[in-house]
């Protein structure tokens, strides 16, 4: 088994959010948005910065994660999550077996930070992404790399129950179908990333499966961890709007549902850590993520006149 270190340099790539960037910039002007703790956009950093701060990790060549686990004597999970990608196109479902084959066989060293984008990005064509869905403001629309945020909301999801050290994350701008609200983490290019550190005394070890439409990611260690549950509370719903477009060449009657919309909600998160002397909370801030409309076409021919007579005057 060959054990090589690596360090990768950030380089512009799309991802999940592509209105994300503009939403950070007036997030932190405004102060709206960000999470007290875990939301920490840094900004855009020159070559030499990122240099500097890519995160060291190791990767295990084996394809066998038993075999990893035994070798590096890492027995305990400490954290999992599995989601469900059936949503997803052919291609985009092709980008999150892509990042899982990425994720899989990382060892992050005791202190030692770890980057998503480091380890699974660019998400360009030219380091093998396809066309996938992405959120634009309130709507979504297609993206080159769509689908790599399931892969990083997934390992957010894990690390949440691990006790390990989150250092940046970032919500999405509209809620996914395979976390709750608040248990998410978009990635865009190289100025959104997941991150976190390892602050255990020993090494832990993601493993990471995406297959028959399910992603599954693990984190492994020397020793168990806390016993951690994750909470949400839907604080607001922000009912979505219908938007209605006429068309001519549609048959009277004929309707089309282009998006079939999707409500916003307000979201407080929080962790219960389980002690011997009784419970801690840790509060994870609250998330805010926007209404997307529903969008239909039906035929001009349907449209009420002001005398209530159908068609258009």
């Amino acid at each position: 088994m060959r054990l090589s270190l690596f360090i990768k340099l950030r380089r512009n790539g799309k991802g999940c959010d592509g209105s994300m960037k503009l939403l950070w910039f007036v997030s932190t002007v405004l102060g709206l948005f960000l999470h007290p703790i875990l939301h920490r956009a840094p900004a855009t950093l020159s070559e030499r910065e990122h240099h500097e701060l890519a995160p060291i990790v190791v990767s295990l060549t084996t394809r066998n994660w038993e075999t990893q686990v035994g070798d590096l004597k890492l027995p305990y999970v400490l954290g999992k999550q599995t989601t469900n990608y059936s949503h997803a196109s052919a291609s985009q479902a092709e980008n999150i077996e892509l990042a899982a084959r990425r994720l899989n066989g990382t060892v992050v060293g005791p202190g030692k930070m770890f980057s998503y984008y480091a380890v699974v990005g660019p998400y360009t064509e030219e380091n093998g992404y396809g066309w996938g869905r992405a959120f634009m403001g309130d709507r979504i629309v297609p993206s080159v790399g769509g689908g790599v945020c399931q892969g990083s909301s997934t390992l957010y999801s894990a690390i949440l129950r691990t006790g390990l050290t989150v250092v940046e994350r970032h919500q999405h701008g509209l809620t996914v179908p395979y976390l709750p609200p608040g248990e998410d983490a978009t990635v865009a290019g190289d100025y959104l990333d997941f991150r976190f550190r390892n602050n255990r005394k020993t090494p832990v070890l993601i493993v990471a499966d995406a297959q028959k439409r399910h992603m599954v990611v693990k984190i492994m260690g020397t020793s168990a961890g806390p016993d951690i549950s994750v909470h949400h509370k839907i604080l607001a719903i922000y009912p979505f709007k219908t938007i209605v477009r006429y068309r001519s060449d549609l048959k009277p009657g004929e309707e089309k549902i282009l998006a079939p919309g999707q409500d916003g909600v307000r979201v407080q998160n929080w962790l219960e850590i389980k002690e011997n002397k009784g419970g801690v909370i840790k509060q994870l801030g609250i998330d805010r993520y926007r209404p997307s409309p529903r969008i239909m076409e039906r035929s001009r021919a349907s449209m009420q006149r002001p005398d209530g007579v159908p068609g258009h005057p």
